[in-house]
Parts: C-alpha cells; sequence; structure tokens
C-alpha cells in the first residue's frame, strides 16, 4: 500500500519539474525573442563573434550596410568587410579583448561614413571569454556637426579679429561678453582688460548712459535700433538687436560703423549745395539743368535775362533751339561722349541766337550730374557770356587785315614812286639831254620822234601821277563822292577821245556797243577814272592791229559794262592776284609800255564806293574781259 502512495506522488513531483523546464525555457524563449527583436530593430549595428571574428549573429542594420541579410554574413568573417588598411588594426584589437577581457572602442570609416564602435566581451559559464558582442553606430553627422561647429566657431573668431566694422555682444548686465579685435584701438586697451566691464566702465559717463538705455530699450522692446554715436570727435552708426534664447532676450548684439567720412562727405556736399545754389540763384554766369533729352529742366535768372526766354518758355525748348546751326551736330557728338562716360567735362566756344535772334557768344561747360547710386540725374550746363570779347577779337583781326593792307598799300606806294615814277622821269631826262646837246645835229625826223617821245612820256607821267594822286585821296577818306545821273555812252565816248592818240598808234580797232538809253547813278569823274584805266590797260596789252569791244547791256536791274581786247591775256595766278597789293603785276605793255597796276587797284576801290563789283576773264593769248556791274 505505501508503495503505491508514493508512485503518484513521485510522478506528480516529476509532472511538476517538467511544468517548470517549460516554463522556463518558454521564458527563457521569449526573453531571447524580445531581445533579439530588440536587436534586429535597432538602428545601430551588432554582431557576435568569435575570437576569430567569425560573425555569430549580426542584425539587420549591420547586413544592410552590405546590402546583405543576417543569415548571409552569419559565417563569415567581419574583417572581409573592413578597409583593407585597417584589418591588422582591428585583429589586434580583438586579440587584445579576448586576453584582457575589457571592452574597447574607436572609429572607423566604412564607405566613406564614419563609424564609432564597442568590443565587450561574453564569458561563458566558466568565465571564459568565448564571445564578443560589438556595437557599432553611424558617427557621420555628429562628426560633421562638430566639425562644423568648430569650422564656425573658427571663422567667427577669423571674423572679430579683422572686422572692419566693430561687433559686439553683451549680456543682461550690458557688460561686454564678446568683442571684435578693433575695439583694442578704438577703447585703447587689450581686449582681456575690456571683457566682462560694462559700459560705464569703458566709456565716457554721458556717452555710456546713451547705451545703457538704448540696450535696456532693445531688450525690454525685443527691437531692433540704430543709433548715431560720437567718440572722440567720431562720429559712429551702431545697430543693436537682441538675441532670443527659449524665448527669452539673454544677449544683445550688433554691429558699429565708422560713419566719420561720410558725415564730413555729407557736411561737404551740403555746403557744396548751399554754395550751388546761392552761385544758381544770385550767380552772374547763365546756368541750366538739360535732362537726357537735351530739355531743359531749370535755367536761372541770368540765364532767362541773356537769352531772353522765360523758364516756363525753355522748359518746352531743347539746347538746339537756341543754338547757332553750324554748333549742333559738335555738341551732340560731345554730349554723347559725356552719356558714355568716355569723357567727365565738355567745353566749347559757340554761338547763341536768343529770343530777339540777336548772336550772344559763349563759352559753355558742360558735366553731369549723377545720383549716389550713379544714375544720371541731368546735364548741368554753365555758360561764360564772351560776346564783347569776340567783338573785341573780331575788331582786332580786322584792324590787323587792314594794317597789312595798309602796308602792302604804303610799300606799292613807296615800289611806284621809286620804280616807276623814276623810270618815265629817266626816259624824259635822257630825250631832253640829247636834245640839248645834240639838236643841232639831229635831223627834222629824228626831232620829231623824240619830241613825240617826250609827249608819250609826259602823257604816262601825267596819268600815274593822277591815279597817285586818287589812289592817296581815297586812301585819306577825302575824295568826295558825288552820285548822279550819267548816260553811259557819251562818258565812255568822251573817254575813248581822249585816248585816240594812243589807240592810233597801235592801230587798234574800237566796237562799241553801249546803248544810248542806258543810265547809271555814278559819280562821273570816279566812273570816268574806271574807264580810262580799263582801256589804258586795254590798249596797253593789246598788240598792233588789235581789237577792243567795249559793250554794255542791263540785267536784272543792273548795268554790266564789259571792255574785252585781243590782247596777250592773263594766266590763272596772275588773275588772283590781280586785285590784290600783294600781287607783281606790273609786267610791261607790248611796245614797252609802263605798267604799276595801280590803276586796276584804283578801279577797284572807285567800284567797292559804288557798291559794285568786278571781275576778269581772261586766257594766255586770248585777250582779256574785264566786267563791271553797277547797280542802276
Amino acid at each position: 500500500m505505501g508503495k503505491t502512495k508514493e508512485q503518484p506522488e513521485a510522478k506528480m513531483n516529476e509532472l511538476q519539474e517538467m511544468r517548470k523546464l517549460v516554463s522556463d525555457l518558454s521564458a527563457k524563449l521569449e526573453k531571447e525573442t524580445r531581445a533579439r527583436a530588440l536587436i534586429d530593430t535597432s538602428s545601430n549595428a551588432q554582431c557576435i563573434l568569435d575570437k576569430h571574428g567569425i560573425i555569430c549573429q549580426c542584425n539587420k542594420t549591420l547586413s544592410q550596410y552590405f546590402g546583405l541579410s543576417p543569415e548571409q554574413m552569419s559565417g563569415t568573417c567581419i574583417f572581409d568587410y573592413l578597409p583593407e588598411a585597417e584589418t591588422a588594426e582591428r585583429k589586434q584589437g580583438l586579440v587584445e579583448v579576448f586576453q584582457s577581457a575589457s571592452p574597447v572602442s574607436g572609429d572607423t570609416s566604412i564607405f566613406n561614413r564614419s563609424v564609432k564602435y564597442s568590443v565587450h566581451p561574453l564569458p561563458d559559464k566558466t568565465g571564459e571569454i568565448t564571445h564578443v558582442a560589438v556595437h557599432a553606430y553611424d558617427n557621420t553627422v555628429h562628426k560633421n556637426t562638430g566639425r562644423q561647429l568648430r569650422d564656425n566657431e573658427e571663422i567667427f573668431t577669423r571674423f572679430l579679429e579683422n572686422s572692419p566694422i566693430y561687433v559686439f555682444f553683451k549680456d543682461e548686465a550690458i557688460r561686454a561678453v564678446k568683442l571684435s579685435k578693433n575695439y583694442e584701438k578704438m577703447l585703447g586697451m587689450p581686449m582681456q582688460e575690456i571683457i566682462g566691464k560694462n559700459m560705464h566702465e569703458l566709456f565716457p559717463s554721458e556717452l555710456a548712459e546713451q547705451m545703457v538705455n538704448d540696450d535696456l530699450r532693445v531688450l525690454r522692446e525685443r527691437k531692433t535700433v540704430t543709433v548715431r554715436e560720437v567718440l572722440n570727435d567720431r562720429h559712429y552708426e551702431t545697430i543693436k538687436f537682441p538675441v532670443i534664447i527659449d524665448d527669452e532676450p539673454k544677449f544683445l548684439a550688433g554691429y558699429t560703423i565708422d560713419t566719420t567720412k561720410q558725415v564730413h562727405a555729407e557736411k561737404t556736399l551740403r555746403e557744396s549745395e548751399e554754395r550751388f545754389k546761392k552761385v544758381y540763384s544770385e550767380g552772374t554766369l547763365p546756368i541750366a539743368m538739360l535732362n537726357g533729352n537735351f530739355r531743359f529742366l531749370s535755367v536761372n535768372q541770368v540765364f532767362q535775362d541773356t537769352f531772353g526766354y522765360k523758364e516756363s518758355e525753355l522748359r518746352k525748348m531743347t539746347f538746339r533751339d537756341i543754338t547757332h546751326p553750324e554748333h549742333i551736330d559738335h555738341d551732340i557728338e560731345n554730349l554723347q561722349l559725356l552719356l558714355q562716360k568716355k569723357t567727365d567735362l565738355y567745353q566749347t566756344e559757340k554761338r547763341y541766337i536768343t529770343k530777339n535772334n540777336e548772336i550772344v557768344w559763349g563759352k559753355a561747360q558742360v558735366s553731369i550730374v549723377y545720383d549716389s547710386s550713379g544714375k544720371f540725374l541731368y546735364f548741368l550746363v554753365m555758360i561764360n557770356d564772351i560776346t564783347s570779347y569776340k567783338l573785341a577779337e573780331q575788331q582786332i583781326i580786322q584792324k590787323n587785315l587792314e594794317l597789312v593792307k595798309l602796308n602792302a598799300e604804303k610799300d606799292k606806294f613807296f615800289s611806284i614812286i621809286a620804280h616807276d615814277l623814276r623810270s618815265p622821269f629817266n626816259t624824259f631826262l635822257g630825250l631832253t639831254e640829247i636834245m640839248a646837246e645834240d639838236l643841232y645835229s639831229l635831223r627834222l625826223e629824228e626831232i620829231q620822234q623824240i619830241a613825240t617821245d617826250l609827249k608819250n612820256s609826259a602823257n604816262n607821267l601825267y596819268h600815274l601821277l593822277e591815279n597817285l594822286l586818287e589812289w592817296s585821296m581815297v586812301k585819306r577818306g577825302i575824295k568826295p563822292f558825288n552820285p548822279k545821273e550819267i548816260v553811259l555812252n557819251k562818258l565812255a565816248a568822251d573817254t575813248l577821245a581822249s585816248m585816240s592818240e594812243s589807240i592810233r598808234m597801235k592801230s587798234i580797232r574800237i566796237t562799241m556797243h553801249i546803248p544810248a538809253n542806258i543810265r547809271v547813278t555814278a559819280d562821273e569823274h570816279m566812273l570816268g577814272t574806271i574807264i580810262r584805266n580799263l582801256l589804258s590797260n586795254a590798249v596797253k596789252f593789246t598788240p598792233k592791229n588789235g581789237n577792243i569791244d567795249i559793250k554794255a547791256v542791263v540785267k536784272n536791274g543792273t548795268t554790266e559794262l564789259t571792255i574785252a581786247d585781243s590782247g596777250i591775256g592773263m594766266d590763272e595766278k596772275m588773275k588772283k592776284t590781280l586785285f590784290d597789293l600783294t600781287g607783281s603785276n606790273n609786267r610791261p605793255g607790248t611796245e614797252g609800255e609802263l605798267s604799276t597796276g595801280l590803276g586796276l587797284l584804283l578801279c577797284k576801290e572807285f567800284i567797292e564806293i559804288h557798291n559794285g563789283t568786278i571781275r576778269v576773264e581772261s586766257e594766255p593769248e586770248k585777250g582779256s574781259s574785264f566786267i563791271i556791274e553797277l547797280n542802276r
């Protein structure tokens, strides 16, 4: 019976032990499952290695690094996945872990990623190290972030050391906590003596008080402010703003710019503008402003007075409207150069036309005014009225021309006296000497020839003296001018009659075609002198048996008188200097007749007194035609 009772109890104990074993196994399995799930879901790479580096187990994170599954990596060597350059070092590290039974950690690089790892020994039940657990995670972002922070700190430090502006950071108590290095020069003390001090310890009391008030206002109102400050006669502009951390203003930051040059420049500019306004409104120079299309924007009162236009009228005009046409193209070309910035200033002397069509000479100076950004604002034109100077200059030029002409006339006059007047006298004296010494030995025919030569010489001398006298009277302005109505035919015929002897001696044929009804208003003596000198020249330079034609016609209210000959004519060079005092045209006639050129000069003077003209048409050996035009 006893034995029967013990058998069920033994079985019960055995069953309970089995249940406990199953429960323990189940709990262990559940624990291992949770651990495995924890390892597989970890974002860090994990694996278990034996002493040879063989992977006994790994999670998905590790296998995904290499594009494999955990099953594929199990049984492979971990060193096959590491950079070759690091294999020896990592193997040695694994050996040290097994030998020392102490964990190790380090860094490596896989696929250009920075990896931080730790290796922990795993002892068995007897305490022997049979495996190690490797835990690794991607440290790239953290490492890069740290490097970036260090770089940023270095950049910021270098910026503070070399900043051209003054940069500052202050704490809530308005003490300096970080400053740019240039504060050392501003405050005259090293940085270590500046940091931690308040404003009253660094700046004059009045300025420090202003700074503190501004700083507290920035922190209180959490707004950016701009203030202007003066220290040691230098001007500064400061921007201040709060540094908000966890929604609280923890620091005050800002930067200061030295604006001394700008302030002085602004002051100079204001003074310059005031001076310009004064010159513009009260000055003596005409000043105008033009837009890019050369239209007037504004003019001062002197400009209006000079050109006779009101400002309201000029605003509807461009500079072309008051510029003489001869200057416009040159002005446009140089204004374009100004616009293209190829020159900074355009200066010129030019003529302007006033509202009353009067000419004003001006020395103009044109420049461009730009704004602070370099944008075109307007042309600034300043004009110096040089009309009186130009008139005086023209008078001087005219006087110089008159002096040149007078000198030429003087030289001509002395030349005639020294040479041309002496020649007839020499001839005259020579003939009288022959008569005085050889009269009784001369035949009658010889005496007759001498008498004829004396007469001709006397006539030439008389005409020369007559021309000299009349010319000198004209030059001295004492020659009377008495115009009246003259019958041209009669005056020409009377002049021909006075020259009949010289015409007859050269057997020259004269034809005259002057209608009897042609009348001119002229000084009879002067017009007679003109015709006589032109006829005298025609006879002088026409060979024997030549022809002289005199004719007159009325054209367009003027009378045209022509005296043409068949003489030796003239080349172009002689024609150009025929009425010029500087010309040397005193060639002898065809029979050696005296020629001074004075007669033609006298003709020109008398014709100009009549407001008429004279011209010549001639070719060598084809004769000459002198044409006179006189108003009726």
